[in-house]
């Protein structure tokens, strides 16, 4: 990867309608559209970063309670607090049972090494 101690110029094709929306946006924050492109970047990097857990719609329509949650190494701080909060008692149940399995299992198996 080049170093990129300077940042990067990019330029962008914007649709018409998107041209416009973005230039009254610009004026309207007084920001630049640059600002404004960067923190579009910064926010779409923060949601597709390392971890980052995507399923496919399919996942919904072949079962129907499939539940997708944060993976189990996701950060606590940024994916599962966020998450449990959201959480119902019945949908905490659930997770504590599914946790509880998993650590059971691992019990059994012995050591790793």
């Amino acid at each position: 990867m080049k170093d990129r101690k300077r940042g990067l110029n990019v330029s962008i094709y914007l649709e018409s309608q998107q041209a416009e929306a973005l230039d009254e946006i610009h004026w309207r924050e007084r920001k630049s559209v640059s600002e404004l492109v960067r923190i579009a970047v910064s926010d779409y990097i923060k949601a597709h970063a390392a971890g980052n857990d995507s399923f496919k719609l399919d996942n919904w329509q072949e079962t129907p309670d499939f539940v997708a949650v944060p993976t189990i190494l996701a950060d606590p701080e940024t994916k599962w607090y966020p998450y449990l909060v959201d959480c119902d008692r019945e949908e905490r149940a659930r997770l504590m049972k599914q946790v509880n399995a998993i650590r059971d299992r691992i019990k059994l198996s012995g050591p790793l090494s």
